[in-house]
């Protein structure tokens, strides 16, 4: 595994963003994007792949419970095995589609019970649930992080009988999850991915942070500071990339693959069914078993072994 450590201004740009930082990283979007891949050192094997694919779906509101039937088929006529964040609450009101995830093979991640900061927003998304949540993550006590955590993981092991392994930040691109580490531990919760790529030890890398494995989340090629999602896709400014979202997470793809890296996406299931997923069928056909696709329960477990001695 490599040692990079990157430093310097223009990583301290990149980690910590601002308006600036964004405009410029659209601006030269190739070399930020040059400076990420290069944490990894395109000798590293992924349980014995180049690349590696993490895809997850964050299940936010009612609307995202609605699509997982469809979601869940989709996986299964590709094969494919995906991690879904889930929201406790939702798993109390909605519990048989969130089944549905289980009795596919597929992976539940802790993502909070109440989900904080769960907002509408008119004119690009409103739900039909009024009683949603929207006090801030960061502006809770981290008392009220830990209880909102441990909640939802005895929400989701009582309704489903599941034991979940990770937990995903709520809006974690605008938080810092090191505070979390603890109580993650206390909770047998042995990974987190709640950071963007550059702002991660080594950006892009996952690393153990104590007992907990970060998976840090990947970045737009052409917005490289902006996570590669469908809010960033679909909606943000209009939708960054509305009309080829699937070309550009093909992109992705490839870029990881040449660098010998990790893809870790996330996509919200309500807005799967407006993407062209064709390329990136496409592409995984390309890189075939030297991609290695998987949960991240899966993905957390083999690192853990590979550095926990």
């Amino acid at each position: 595994m490599p040692g990079y450590e990157p430093s310097g201004l223009r990583m301290r740009v990149m980690r910590h963003g601002g308006r600036g930082a964004q405009l410029a990283s659209h601006l030269l979007a190739g070399w930020f994007t040059s400076r990420l891949e290069a944490a990894f050192d395109g000798e590293t094997r992924w349980n014995g792949r180049r690349s590696c694919l993490l895809l997850s779906f964050d299940v936010d509101f009612p609307e995202d419970v609605d699509a997982l039937p469809q979601i869940v088929d989709q996986l299964s006529a590709l094969n494919g095995r995906a991690s879904f964040a889930v929201v406790g609450r939702w798993v109390e009101d909605y519990p048989d589609e969130h089944r549905a995830i289980v009795e596919g093979g597929h992976e539940l991640v802790n993502h909070s019970y109440s989900h904080p900061e769960l907002v509408n927003a008119p004119g690009r998304f409103v739900s039909r649930r009024e009683d949603l949540n929207d006090r801030k993550w960061e502006a809770l006590s981290i008392e009220e992080r830990g209880a909102e955590i441990e909640r939802c993981q005895r929400v989701v092991a009582e309704t489903l009988g599941v034991t979940m392994t990770g937990f995903r930040a709520p809006h974690f691109g605008n938080v810092d999850p090191r505070p979390l580490y603890p109580i993650l531990n206390n909770l047998n919760l042995h990974y987190s991915t709640s950071m963007l790529a550059p702002r991660g030890r080594k950006l892009g890398l996952p690393v153990m942070e104590g007992d907990v494995v970060e998976i840090p989340v990947s970045t737009c090629p052409l917005h490289p500071l902006s996570s590669l999602d469908t809010w960033h896709g679909l909606y943000a400014h209009g939708g960054w990339h509305k009309d080829n979202f699937g070309e550009i997470l093909s992109k992705r793809l490839h870029t990881a693959h040449a660098s010998g890296g990790i893809t870790n996406i996330y996509l919200d299931p309500k807005d799967v069914g407006r993407i062209d997923m064709t390329p990136v069928s496409e592409a995984l056909a390309m890189l075939g078993d030297d991609c290695w696709v998987t949960s991240y329960h899966e993905f957390a477990s083999w690192f853990r072994s590979e550095h926990v001695r």
